[in-house]
């Protein structure tokens, strides 16, 4: 039985998809040594773009949509499963046997071994900062305490981390305010203070990730179009500005729900965006947790295969939230239960010997806005560690969302989701 505890708190900032990846260089003393710790700034390593294994991207998929349909309260919710995966699979780099193998299947990669893991983070890190996708990772490591040279080499080159020493025990605040600072600075200030309150004393590790995403449409909407009309939201109704375009885009019409996904423009100097946001509104009367489900259990890759174009009437409405959560109880009902539990959590990989540490918290944000010109997407997700389709029709398509419905930023190059979720009252 563990006689002292040590926290691991693990956030992820997800904001208007922002990411500054990094690679610190550090001297790997050999296997399972460990070394004084010093801060180390991040570069990004250029990576081969090429679909992700069908495993990573149905897992990842499965994993968003499982985790929005147990955090829907009928109100506004967003994540970033893409940002939760990569806080978390960091984190993992560090956890050992059951412990690693439960955070595993909790992110739905069970099908995946280690080595593709990590080659599909590290390709992610890449592709998310093209087109106006930024992504970064940091580590924010206790001064004085001692952290393995290969956990930190693989924070540092497989996920691009920055990393940094702080003082939890003795200077909380100021760690804290560090934290918060390098978070809004990689989102744009979208996520200004990821956390409110000074972290607690017994912090040993933060691993945070940043995501952030700013596009425009490639066909932008005329504001001249836009108007008031009524949302009928799941507490109320309201009178919003809604965008109104008719012209051809990408649908597809099940018995359970409608589907249009709107493609965003190349970045300057780059070649098309591969990023695209689909819009998902279920058919009247269908339950919107129950549509959720049934991408998680059928694909969202499968979803867009069956889209075409078609001629579209499209009413949607502008919105901008803000979204934060603590991701433990979802996570502890996907499975992943050891990582909290300060006696039997495993994360020797993190020190190269056996210690008390355990994950604390984590802590997700998401920020979402969508209007005329484009979509500003940012997330952070932070771990705390302490111690102690139809066919094409000739006919006009009506779109018009005007009730709860769904919504996902995501990479065409294989449909994997990097924001999603559900506006249910405005």
């Amino acid at each position: 039985m563990k006689k002292r505890y040590a926290v691991l708190l693990c956030g992820v900032l997800l904001m208007a998809v922002l990411c500054t990846a990094s690679a610190c260089s550090q001297s790997n003393s050999g296997p399972g040594k460990k070394s004084g710790i010093v801060s180390f700034e991040g570069k990004l390593s250029s990576q081969s773009i090429s679909p992700f294994p069908e495993a990573f991207v149905s897992g990842t998929n499965q994993f968003g949509w499982s985790a929005v349909s147990k955090l829907f309260t009928q109100d506004n919710i967003a994540i970033s499963p893409a940002s939760l995966e990569l806080a978390m699979l960091m984190t993992r780099s560090g956890a050992d046997g059951a412990t690693a193998d439960e955070i595993r299947d909790a992110l739905s990669l069970s099908g995946m071994t280690d080595d593709q893991i990590l080659a599909a983070c590290q390709q992610l890190m890449w592709r998310t900062n093209t087109n106006g996708m930024e992504d970064a990772n940091s580590i924010w490591m206790q001064k004085d305490y001692m952290f393995s040279d290969r956990f930190i080499q693989t924070c540092t080159d497989t996920f691009m981390a920055d990393a940094n020493v702080v003082d939890f025990l003795h200077a909380s605040k100021d760690a804290t305010d560090q934290i918060n600072q390098w978070a809004s600075d990689k989102t744009h200030g979208k996520i200004a203070k990821m956390n409110p309150s000074p972290l607690p004393d017994n912090t040993r590790m933060v691993l945070v990730n940043a995501l952030y995403f700013l596009g425009d449409w490639e066909t932008p909407f005329i504001a001249q179009n836009t108007s008031d009309q009524t949302f009928h939201g799941t507490k109320s109704d309201a009178d919003v500005p809604f965008m109104h375009e008719q012209r051809s885009m990408l649908y597809s019409e099940t018995s359970a729900y409608q589907m249009i996904s709107l493609p965003f423009k190349g970045a300057k100097g780059e070649a098309d965006s591969p990023f695209s946001m689909a819009f998902i509104l279920p058919a009247e009367g269908q339950d919107i947790t129950a549509v959720m489900n049934s991408l998680a259990v059928d694909g969202f890759s499968a979803a867009c295969s069956n889209l075409n174009n078609a001629e579209v009437n499209l009413a949607l409405p502008k919105f901008t939230f803000t979204y934060d959560t603590s991701m433990v109880k979802t996570m502890e009902s996907l499975g992943m239960k050891l990582a909290f539990d300060p006696e039997q959590a495993q994360f020797d990989g993190m020190t190269g010997s056996a210690n008390d540490l355990y994950i604390s918290d984590i802590l997700h944000k998401c920020y979402i806005r969508v209007d005329e010109k484009g979509a500003e997407a940012a997330a952070v997700t932070e771990v705390i560690m302490a111690d102690t389709a139809m066919p094409v029709q000739e006919d006009i398509k009506n779109f018009t969302a005007d009730r709860p419905f769904l919504f996902a930023i995501y990479d065409e190059t294989d449909n994997t989701i990097l924001f999603l979720g559900a506006v249910g009252q405005l």
